[in-house]
């Protein structure tokens, strides 16, 4: 986080706190086109326990779990699709706690398809769970640099209440704003008949923003 002044001709001085880091660079550009090339950046002091603590506070503002805990790993898993079965590497059940529906499991299942987009891909897919899987939430897939981003991404639906997806016009749910970095589909995946739709991004580590990516999916789409 960092902390961003410049001064004006004019007798003013103009703070911006508390910019993110990948919006720092955009914004030097904007301010040296408009003629303020030698602004002042400062590291933001902000202690680890009020980030924590104002983390908290939009999780509960959006009704998501203030944390996911790792409830169990089930091995032999799998899950029968319309077209194929995907048999999961690794399947692990967690439980959060929200407002609405008070505790809620999702299981988070690791496979590999293949010849996905044009490759053999890793998929995670959220499960709503109290053990084996159950009900599908949503779908995390290896975007074309996993190898070195270690990222994977997930479209967004629920724009008329049901399947269909966001566009770079569409706004986004404001439950995603602060929570989650959207990129699209087509810039992280290329291959011919890519849908150029808005995406969630995770690293494939971050098991929280992908349960509560999949939580508002359910809750979106009525399957919670």
């Amino acid at each position: 986080m960092t902390c961003l002044r410049f001064h004006t001709l004019s007798p003013f001085s103009v703070t911006l706190e508390h910019v993110p880091d990948r919006e720092l660079g955009p914004l030097l550009t904007h301010l040296a086109e408009a003629g303020f090339e030698n602004p002042v950046i400062k590291p933001a002091r902000t202690r680890a326990g009020t980030r924590k603590a104002a983390a908290s506070a939009r999780g509960r503002k959006a009704d998501l779990p203030d944390d996911w805990s790792l409830v169990r790993e089930r091995k032999g898993e799998s899950y029968q699709w319309p077209e194929e079965r995907d048999r999961y590497s690794r399947y692990r059940v967690f439980m959060g706690t929200t407002r609405s529906e008070g505790v809620v499991h999702i299981g988070l299942g690791e496979t590999v398809r293949k010849k996905k987009w044009g490759r053999d891909r890793k998929y995670v897919v959220a499960f709503l769970s109290s053990g084996a899987p159950q009900k599908p939430l949503a779908e995390f897939l290896a975007a074309d640099d996993h190898a070195k981003s270690r990222e994977l991404v997930a479209v967004i639906r629920g724009s008329d209440g049901g399947r269909r997806m966001y566009g770079p016009g569409d706004a986004l749910p404001e439950v995603y704003e602060g929570h989650f970095r959207t990129q699209m589909y087509d810039d992280r995946v290329e291959y011919p008949g890519v849908w150029h739709k808005v995406v969630a991004v995770a690293g494939e580590d971050d098991h929280a923003t992908m349960l509560n990516h999949a939580l508002i999916q359910g809750r979106r789409r009525h399957s919670l």
